[in-house]
């Protein structure tokens, strides 16, 4: 069982320092690794998703991350067309 004392210490964490150094692990993950990494996770997130919800993703997840990626491909776009006439 979790004792009061133990989700108070959660809570209170530096949550600003594990940020920094989940992004420095992850950066140097990178360097050293390249986009493999990353994709070895991805996989595996994807793979644990499908053994604990089978139906995953559902029509309605699929509509919604097609969604983000339409809407971060016209970010990436504007951050092109910006940096161009700089």
């Amino acid at each position: 069982m979790i004792k009061k004392e133990q989700i108070k210490a959660f809570a209170e964490r530096d949550w600003g320092k594990i940020a920094e150094l989940d992004s420095s692990y992850w950066a140097s993950e990178y360097r050293c690794n390249g986009a493999v990494s990353s994709l070895k996770v991805a996989d595996a997130l994807r793979q644990h998703m499908k053994s604990v919800r089978p139906e995953w993703p559902d029509e309605a997840a699929r509509a919604a991350d097609l969604q983000h990626h339409i809407k971060m491909k016209r970010l990436l776009v504007q951050v092109a067309d910006y940096l161009k006439f700089r």
